[in-house]
């Protein structure tokens, strides 16, 4: 018999079902999600950063060249690198939700979408500023404001 027919047991029947298939989707996203890592690293090999799917700072590996750096620099690169680690959240969380959730959009969008709003991608560094050079003289009469007359040093 159709449960929609007016069976109340066999309509029970399929609700609680349906509710037991979405508490095992459930499960299998929030293991899905447990494992979800992401690690970047520092061109020069001298930094490792991994993130967990919450974004949160699982590891972080220096070596010894790393702490030759000035500190300013090491700060700098670590937080770089976790930046942009968690913003690649998203691409693995799809990645791992797809077997998981198939073609349900509405909640791989819901999930996704809510991962790349709290971690978007980091900023674009500066472009490093050219080298600023002192004001030139502009002929060898500039004496930039000294008196070499009144001089007591003389010549």
């Amino acid at each position: 018999m159709n449960p929609t027919t007016g069976d109340p047991e066999a309509l029970m029947r399929s609700w609680d079902q349906q509710i037991q298939a979405k508490l095992r989707q459930a499960d299998q996203i929030t293991q899905a999600a447990r494992e979800v890592r992401v690690t970047q690293r520092s061109q020069d090999g001298a930094v490792s950063v991994t993130v967990d799917s919450g974004g949160n700072v699982t590891a972080l590996d220096l070596t010894e060249a790393a702490l030759r750096k000035q500190p300013a620099q090491l700060s700098a690169e670590i937080l770089g690198l976790m930046r942009s680690a968690q913003a690649q959240i998203a691409t693995r969380m799809r990645e791992a939700m797809e077997p998981v959730l198939g073609g349900d959009t509405a909640t791989m969008g819901a999930i996704v979408g809510g991962l790349q709003e709290k971690f978007p991608p980091p900023p674009e560094p500066p472009a490093p500023e050219p080298p600023r050079r002192g004001p030139q003289p502009t002929d060898d009469d500039d004496f930039q404001g000294h008196n070499w007359a009144r001089d007591q040093k003389g010549w």
